[in-house]
């Protein structure tokens, strides 16, 4: 009997720690629940109270978002362009660098009216008006001035600036698209003085052209195709290469950079002393990555 006893013992406390477990379960359930709960039974006066601890937990989010990349702080290409124009004033145009007529179009209205704003001439009236962005419009008529100044009774006026479609006469002309002149940085020169034909062969009797590729780095301005960077004769296919090379000969188209950029091409700065051409100054720069697959 007082075995039997003793196991009704073990049975109630089983039953009792089962019960009190069962209830600490229960209770600390019940708890979590109402902790959980709390917000949304908060009073006006707790939620006006708690603003400002939520806002400093929202604070991590609003930190500035770490450096942009190169390519994400760069300026966007104007449509129907390529990545060199984010360069703005050093944008490339070439055979392998190509603008499509969205481009042009939008670029011609960016543009000023050099005869109506500065009296500068053009040759040849069929070429229509000559026309520049406005900084290089400026410069064009300080370097047209001090020409002037210098040779006395003497005067340069543009024979075709900005071209809104290109030409197609050989290895001298460029097709629509691939042209320097659709930059709106670029005008063909001359004083008609000494003739009106643009020819190389003319360079020694063109002290003109002679003294533009001198002087014109002073003014933002360089001799865009010199000889040594033709890359072939003008009689073979058209070459622009890796290294640097522009496909021209022309001794009468200036392209306007900016004066400190011109100022590194005329004097070699990065071609042992000796004129460079656009292409290779941009490569040697970094400033694009590949010459002959469009890359920047």
């Amino acid at each position: 009997m007082k075995h039997l006893s003793h196991k009704k013992l073990i049975v109630v406390l089983s039953f009792t720690l089962l019960a009190m477990t069962a209830i600490i379960i229960t209770f600390t359930i019940l708890k979590l629940t109402h902790i959980n709960n709390q917000p949304e039974n908060r009073t006006e006066e707790q939620t006006t109270e708690e603003k400002p601890e939520e806002n400093l937990e929202e604070e991590p989010e609003e930190t500035p978002a770490p450096e942009p990349t190169k390519e994400e702080s760069e300026a966007p290409v104007p449509i129907g362009g390529n990545c060199s124009m984010k360069l703005g004033n050093l944008m490339l145009i070439n055979a392998n660098y190509t603008v499509d007529t969205n481009f042009i179009a939008n670029r011609r209205n960016e543009l000023i009216d050099l005869t109506a704003t500065y009296g500068i001439k053009e040759a040849n009236q069929w070429n229509g008006t000559p026309m520049l962005t406005a900084e290089a419009g400026t410069h064009l008529n300080d370097m047209l001035n001090a020409y002037s100044a210098e040779n006395q009774g003497h005067s340069l006026s543009t024979m075709s600036c900005f071209r809104s479609v290109g030409t197609s006469c050989g290895r001298l002309c460029a097709a629509t698209g691939t042209s320097d002149h659709h930059t709106g940085l670029t005008c063909d020169l001359i004083d008609t003085t000494y003739g009106s034909t643009l020819d190389t062969d003319y360079l020694s009797s063109h002290p003109d052209w002679q003294w533009l590729h001198q002087n014109s780095y002073k003014y933002g301005f360089i001799d865009r195709y010199v000889p040594e960077w033709a890359g072939s004769s003008m009689n073979e296919p058209l070459n622009v290469n890796e290294a640097g090379t522009t496909g021209y000969y022309e001794t009468w188209h200036f392209r306007y950079v900016g004066i400190p950029a011109a100022t590194d091409i005329a004097t070699g700065k990065y071609n042992n002393g000796a004129y460079d051409s656009l292409e290779h100054y941009l490569k040697a720069t970094g400033k694009i990555n590949s010459l002959t697959s469009g890359d920047c």
